[in-house]
């Protein structure tokens, strides 16, 4: 089995896992150490991916590329990175 989350291009890799086992070698370097995948609830069907640190430059498209011996699937997701909210001081 094998769950490919990229970018724009195929080997644009944001994280892949493949045969049990993250292999990242050939991971993006920007998103390196932030990315995990989440393969708790992969028997209902859910290939979930956390990204860490959400940086402005992390948005934008992704896509996520499911293969098994029996299936295959591609779905494509938009990222929107919402800035960070400051209170305002109270009044003096």
């Amino acid at each position: 089995m094998e769950v490919r989350w990229y970018r724009s291009q195929f080997y644009s890799l944001v994280h892949l896992y493949r045969d049990g086992d993250n292999q990242n070698e050939r991971q993006m370097p920007e998103y390196h150490g932030r990315t995990e995948f989440l393969r708790d609830d992969i028997a209902n069907g859910s290939v979930a991916l956390r990204i860490r640190h959400v940086r402005p430059s992390d948005e934008g498209q992704y896509r996520c590329f499911f293969r098994s011996s029996a299936f295959h699937e591609e779905s494509l997701l938009e990222l929107k990175v919402a800035g960070q909210w400051i209170h305002p001081h109270p009044p003096c």
